[in-house]
């Protein structure tokens, strides 16, 4: 083969024919086109789809990455949940705790208001201070006092709990007993009978404190109240 048709055969196939039908003017058009520019669009169109091959390769791993970012905050939130719902439990166990115990409590506290309320009624000196029925005079006396005289062979008591404050000696009666109620007021009995208590006794209302006989059937009662007489009258209930 000469050169001049290696030359017409390279020629030949420089150039790609595309083939246009004019249909206006009822000819045949051909046009051609360079390889380069062929291969310049082949290279272009497979970067293009290299490079779409890429992003879509980073999108599917973004979007693998964000779900398995949701999933574990969907974890999450499912943990959190629990710890609420285990949280709002145990808010309702303590609250129902405490309830309990601020009802107890309040029991308590009720039940000592009304213990001392009872201890403090209990020391009140208000009780007739003799076991039987008595007649009754005003003592002419400087310091209020009524005197009372009762039945032999009853007793002398003390009108309200206490404790023995002291036990003396005086010219009117032989005996006088005082008994500290711990709320200012303080009882005082006096007779001539003998003394059945002594200095430092706890006493709760009703003691014995002398037996009436026939020498010593009178009693001469007081009370004090914060160190200042008072009419024993204004508090004692006569029952009898």
């Amino acid at each position: 083969m000469s050169g001049t048709e290696n030359r017409k055969r390279r020629r030949r196939f420089n150039y790609t024919v595309m083939v246009f039908a004019d249909s206006r003017e009822g000819r045949i058009r051909q046009l051609r086109i360079d390889p380069g520019v062929i291969e310049s669009l082949f290279i272009i169109l497979l970067a293009i789809i290299i490079i779409l091959g890429i992003i879509g390769s980073r999108r599917k791993d973004t979007i693998l990455s964000l779900e398995s970012e949701n999933a574990k905050y969907v974890e999450e939130i499912g943990a959190l949940e629990q710890e609420n719902e285990n949280l709002s439990l145990l808010h309702d166990e303590l609250t129902q705790k405490v309830t309990i115990l601020s009802d107890t409590i309040n029991q308590k506290v009720e039940e000592e208001e009304a213990k001392e309320e009872a201890e403090a009624q209990a020391h009140m000196p208000v009780s007739f201070p003799m076991t039987s029925s008595a007649s009754m005079q005003q003592a002419d006396t400087e310091e209020p006092m009524v005197k009372l005289t009762g039945l032999e062979g009853n007793s002398i008591v003390a009108s309200g709990a206490g404790t023995v404050l002291s036990i003396t000696t005086g010219s009117s009666y032989l005996h006088c007993v005082k008994i500290d109620h711990g709320n200012g007021y303080v009882s005082i009995y006096r007779n001539d009978g003998e003394v059945m208590v002594k200095e430092g006794d706890e006493l709760v209302r009703g003691s014995i404190l002398y037996v009436i006989g026939e020498e010593n059937a009178e009693l001469g009662y007081q009370i004090m109240y914060n160190e200042k007489y008072m009419e024993p009258m204004e508090l004692i209930n006569i029952d009898g």
